[in-house]
């Protein structure tokens, strides 16, 4: 477990959702709990999401090694929430998240970053840390909240790795727009 002394309070700055290179990596939980609450198909949540495939020869940031990937027509990808030409999150607008009540567990946890072994759950602070101007203000960190989001956040993570691994070996064609289809009508992501 992390250090307990740790203060943070979100200031609601924005700075995670503008930063360009950090992705907004989504389970089929989250997926599922932003087009069943926005009322979008999967068609449309083509819109709303990217499909992060490295480039031949590039090799996957250490902070995404842990992270579910699925096979579609373009290769073995990361899904994560769209970005606009900014860096910008498409949900975010005037600073303010508008999906804030149903963000993704990998927004509700910034910074922290979570890690279960034979020791337990684990955490510390994201390699991104430094762009989050909430850490160091506010109260001290409770710490049976943090392990409340870590549990979530780690059990929506292992149940998407086994739908991934599925998917990954199924026969069928892995077409994106078949993958969230999928990942919509699965009894293990309905929120």
């Amino acid at each position: 477990m992390g250090s307990a002394d740790v203060q943070f309070e979100c200031i609601k700055c924005g700075a995670c959702c503008k930063k360009k290179d950090l992705l907004v990596t989504l389970t089929g939980r989250d997926i599922t709990k932003i087009s069943v609450s926005l009322g979008i198909s999967a068609e449309h949540m083509l819109r709303a999401i990217d499909f992060y495939v490295p480039i031949d020869g590039e090799s996957i940031p250490e902070g995404l090694k842990h992270i579910p990937q699925t096979i579609t027509e373009n290769g073995l990808s990361i899904i994560a929430l769209k970005k606009n030409d900014e860096g910008d999150c498409i949900f975010l607008k005037d600073d303010l998240c508008m999906i804030h009540e149903i963000r993704p567990g990998a927004c509700a946890s910034f910074p922290f970053v979570f890690k279960k072994d034979t020791d337990g759950i684990n955490w510390g602070l994201s390699a991104m840390k430094e762009i989050c101007p909430g850490i160091g203000t506010g109260p001290v960190v409770n710490e049976s909240d943090l392990l409340e989001t870590a549990q979530r956040v780690l059990e929506d993570l292992e149940i998407y790795r086994e739908f991934s691994e599925e998917w990954n070996s199924s026969q069928g064609p892995q077409i994106a727009e078949n993958l969230l289809t999928i990942i919509l009508s699965d009894i293990r992501f309905i929120v």
